[in-house]
C-alpha cells in the first residue's frame, strides 16, 4: 500500500511539473508566434545586412537582438528611430552597440509601442562615422 501511494504521489508531482506553473518572469517572452523578425537591409554600400528580432519582455519592455554580417573591428552604435530608413528622426531608444556584429538590448518600450508604424531599427557605421548608416529595417505597424 505504501509503495502504491508513493507511486501515485510521484506521478502527481510529475504531472504538476509538466504543467509549467508559469511564473511572471516567463510571461511575454514568447516564441516565434509572439516575436517579430526583421530583415536589416544594407545601406550605403556597407556590405552589412542581417536581422533584428523583437520579442515582448513583459508589459512595457521589448528585447531587441540585432545580428549583422561583415562586422568591422569597432563597435557600431544602434538605435530605434522614427523613419523611414532614408530619413531618420532622433532616436527613441538607444540599443547596445553592435560588437562583432551582435547587439542585445531590452528597451523600455512595449511591443505594441514599437509597432506603431513609423519606427525603424538602425545601425551606424561607428562612433567616429556616426552619420553613416550601414543597415536598417522598418518595424511594421500592428494590424
Amino acid at each position: 500500500m505504501r509503495t502504491a501511494r508513493s507511486v501515485a504521489v510521484a506521478i502527481a508531482l510529475l504531472g504538476l511539473g509538466a504543467c509549467g506553473g508559469g511564473d511572471d518572469e516567463d510571461e511575454g517572452r514568447g516564441g516565434a508566434a509572439t516575436g517579430l523578425s526583421l530583415e536589416l537591409r544594407e545601406q550605403n554600400g556597407s556590405g552589412q545586412s542581417g536581422t533584428a528580432t523583437l520579442t515582448p519582455a513583459g508589459d512595457e519592455r521589448t528585447k531587441i537582438v540585432m545580428e549583422l554580417s561583415n562586422p568591422p573591428a569597432v563597435p557600431q552604435p544602434a538605435h530605434v528611430h522614427p523613419g523611414p530608413c532614408d530619413d531618420l528622426g532622433d532616436p527613441v531608444a538607444a540599443l547596445a552597440n553592435l560588437v562583432r556584429g551582435r547587439s542585445e538590448t531590452t528597451v523600455p518600450l512595449s511591443f505594441a509601442e514599437l509597432k506603431r508604424g513609423d519606427l525603424v531599427v538602425h545601425a551606424h557605421k561607428s562612433e567616429k562615422e556616426f552619420p553613416v548608416s550601414v543597415a536598417c529595417a522598418p518595424i511594421p505597424e500592428a494590424g
